[in-house]
């Protein structure tokens, strides 16, 4: 699957994967990735992670909590871990930059529960294994000798953040010092929304599905709307999926209402108007 408007991104990352994996994990350049919401971060790295035959593991930082707390915490989010076997992997945490709480906010607890995550993440890449959830409630030990992690968020849309804007923001030192490398995802251009729109997978399904419609017309009327609204989109390439699923469930890209759906095989879009 081709990552559309990230060829620099995809070297530098394939090049780490590479460097990651030639040296049996002893080498694990974990690094950070920003970039605007919808510009590709997890698809970038799952995908390559699949060309090389890396194990992946996704997990949201936003929705962890502090050790010993209700919730999910590092523990849980990892154990998935202990099925990898010996295989290297990729994890890939997502929404990390929810970590660090905002100037204005008071939230004592919050920062707490956050601060605390950030800690134990630091102590997962001071170590070669980490305790994981097991069954039955037990906790077991999993190794990370064999574990790259990239730790990856928006940071506001903040375009090119260096290792010196992210210890501004708040990342500690001795957290910076083990993940020294930032890479950033460029921001999606309208042509580049073009093309992921004329290969979508999405579409395609879509289409299959109702047969009636002229896939060239649904293609150009999307692109109509993705130009009036570029400059206001912040879903990035997100927006497309929106507007396929609105497109074909709504009859349309303004809201309709939905008289009947029939539910078949092959379907014709004027059922639903």
């Amino acid at each position: 699957m081709e990552i559309v408007g990230q060829t620099k991104l995809v070297g530098e990352v394939s090049k780490v994967l590479d460097i990651f994996k030639a040296s049996n994990c002893v080498i694990k350049p974990h690094f950070i990735l920003t970039g605007a919401s919808g510009t590709g971060k997890s698809v970038t790295i799952k995908n390559l992670t699949n060309v090389k035959e890396l194990g992946f593991l996704e997990i949201n930082a936003a929705q962890l909590t502090k050790e010993g707390t209700s919730g999910n915490s590092l523990s849980k989010a990892l154990s998935p871990l202990l099925q990898m076997g010996n295989k290297p992997t990729v994890v890939f945490v997502d929404e990390f930059d929810k970590l660090y709480i905002s100037g204005n906010s008071n939230d004592s607890l919050a920062h707490e529960t956050t601060t605390g995550v950030q800690n134990e993440f630091l102590k997962v890449l001071e170590a070669n294994s980490t305790s994981v959830f097991g069954d039955y409630g037990k906790y077991i030990n999993a190794s990370t000798s064999n574990v790259l992690f990239v730790f990856a968020g928006a940071f506001n849309g903040e375009e090119d953040i260096t290792i010196d804007r992210l210890r501004e923001i708040g990342l500690k030192t001795e957290f910076l010092g083990r993940v020294g490398l930032v890479f950033n995802t460029n921001t999606l251009t309208l042509e580049d929304l073009f093309k992921i729109l004329d290969t979508s997978e999405l579409m395609s399904n879509y289409c299959a599905l109702f047969t009636d419609i002229d896939r060239e017309k649904v293609t150009y009327e999307l692109k109509a709307y993705l130009t009036k609204s570029f400059e206001m989109n912040t879903l990035g390439a997100r927006l497309i999926n929106t507007m396929i699923h609105q497109y074909f469930i709504n009859g349309g890209l303004e809201e309709r209402e939905v008289k009947e759906i029939a539910f078949q095989q092959k379907l014709s879009l004027h059922k639903i108007l």
